[in-house]
């Protein structure tokens, strides 16, 4: 299937309280982590924005944002393509993760709001009844991004932020191969948020170190290859 067929088949109604920008970005990180479009596929600018019926603008706007996600790679300024998946890049995240998470899980554990803790609720209450991969994806994202921001370290929040957003696209392509993963991680949330309601970094701390590694368990016969990429 082309590019063109792709996007056709993934195009939905534009909502009114979006801009442009905002609706392609969305179009285009659904069906990149829904895996509508290939990995590697090109994502010509001009055809984008023919295709979802906008001006180039907001198309070149959300190339750049989904870049900086991690989720494309950009070519001068004519458009990008959707980022080949290396799994070993996983596995620095998840290294570099694991020797920062003492820190970022104790200050957010600590500096929380009532009002962050209905936030990230909400959108546990929401990714526990979504069936769509690539929104849940998204929606998890939002949600980690929440507790990191309870941290109160911008250097830190934004450390973390990248290596997350970094880490969508591997998540969905691991849920692709086991489905059970998602459950699993909903599990996690709800034991996260009653740890960091409680204070409790130790328990937070524990609950985030086995869900950091969700992507990449090799005990499941399901993951096998996602080290190497397979």
């Amino acid at each position: 299937m082309t590019t063109k067929q792709q996007m056709m088949q993934i195009k939905v109604a534009q909502r009114i309280d979006q801009t442009a920008h905002e609706y392609v970005r969305e179009q285009l990180r659904g069906a990149i982590l829904r895996v509508d479009i290939d990995s590697g596929a090109r994502l010509v600018q001009a055809d984008i924005a023919y295709w979802l019926e906008v001006s180039t603008t907001p198309v070149r706007e959300a190339l750049r944002d989904l870049a900086a996600e991690g989720l494309i790679v950009l070519h001068n300024h004519r458009g990008g393509s959707v980022r080949d998946l290396n799994w070993e890049e996983m596995q620095e995240i998840l290294l570099i993760r694991q020797q920062i998470e003492e820190l970022a899980v104790t200050l957010g554990v600590e500096r929380i709001t009532e009002t962050e803790l209905g936030r990230a609720d909400m959108l546990c209450e929401l990714m526990a009844n979504e069936p769509d991969v690539g929104t849940w994806v998204d929606m998890n994202r939002r949600f980690h991004i929440v507790l990191h921001e309870a941290m109160r370290s911008p250097q830190l929040i934004e450390i973390v932020r990248r290596l997350e957003e970094s880490a969508a696209i591997f998540i969905a392509q691991a849920q692709r191969r086991n489905p059970d993963i998602r459950e699993k991680a909903n599990d996690h949330h709800l034991a996260l948020l009653d740890a960091y309601r409680r204070r409790d970094a130790a328990a937070a701390l524990a609950i985030q170190a086995e869900h950091l590694l969700l992507p990449v368990d090799m005990t499941d016969p399901a993951h096998r290859g996602l080290r190497s990429g397979r």
